[in-house]
């Protein structure tokens, strides 16, 4: 294979994961994961799952963020190149978002989805008469995102078929959060500099990087001991905790090697495809 043909490849494994691919469906796996562990039927959310990662993060990345040329090179340098590519996606999922509920007899879904997108916008732009964005507020960048797709992906599918929160689906939000807020800390810590920078006070930025790797070890040992129950309880592979634990640490140990910010973004990325995987293979 010539050296032009693997940049070739290389150029497209990059493009795909800018345009937010890779996220969508490694939400949407944790997603599965977790509606598998309930006995819950992912099918109806599963689309709008993936549509709308879609849709907010491409929308997010139109929008030019001042850090971003220092936190992830890579994507900026093709934000003009894939800004139309970004746009078609941004359409297809804002179609999908309405056609999916339609077709599952949710129209009502339409106007709330409608409605979080139109505040999901000020995530990145200023809200008018204000002058602040959401991500500016302190903390709130690394809390809230993990929060809202945890709500998503579990508090949501129990809604609509009416199941009331036990033990087992508290267990299963916390798991899910824990794994999410990993995740979300790995990227703000990847991203201390850019966001000291600009500005924004994230979680990282606030306690500086070896606190935050300490608060990693301790979100790490509540996942293992979260993960202990579910398998315990028969919810999941008894296999998970080691697996999830030992993606853990190789997350951290990518961390502290300071590789490349792509690096680190796929590696977190794949963190949260780890219990589908496991509990498919399972």
């Amino acid at each position: 294979m010539g050296s032009k043909t693997i940049k070739w490849i290389q150029s497209i494994l990059v493009t795909i994961y800018v345009l937010e691919l890779v996220g969508a469906t490694a939400v949407t796996s944790l997603g599965w994961a977790a509606c598998r562990m309930l006995h819950i039927d992912w099918t109806p959310s599963g689309p709008l799952w993936f549509a709308g990662y879609l849709f907010v993060y491409n929308l997010d990345r139109l929008c030019s963020d001042p850090a971003d040329p220092v936190n992830v090179p890579v994507r900026s340098s093709k934000g003009a190149e894939l800004r139309w590519a970004r746009i078609a996606l941004v359409l297809l999922s804002s179609v999908m978002l309405v056609i999916w509920p339609l077709l599952t007899g949710r129209w009502w879904l339409v106007v709330i989805l409608a409605v979080a997108a139109a505040l999901l916008q000020f995530y990145t732009r200023a809200i008018p008469g204000v002058g602040y964005r959401i991500k500016d507020l302190p903390y709130l960048k690394s809390l809230l995102v993990p929060g809202v797709i945890a709500g998503v992906l579990v508090v949501w599918p129990c809604l609509e078929i009416g199941r009331s929160f036990r033990l087992k689906e508290c267990l299963v939000l916390f798991w899910c959060l824990l794994v999410l807020t990993i995740n979300s800390l790995v990227f703000d810590y990847r991203d201390v500099a850019g966001d000291a920078a600009a500005g924004t006070g994230t979680i990282p930025v606030r306690l500086g990087r070896r606190n935050t790797i300490y608060l990693l070890l301790v979100l790490v040992a509540a996942l293992a001991g979260v993960s202990s129950c579910l398998a315990s309880a028969g919810l999941t592979s008894p296999s998970t905790p080691a697996v999830l634990t030992s993606g853990s640490a190789g997350l951290l140990l990518a961390l502290v090697s300071q590789l490349r910010p792509m690096t680190i973004s796929v590696l977190a990325d794949l963190f949260l495809m780890i219990p589908a995987v496991v509990q498919f293979f399972a």
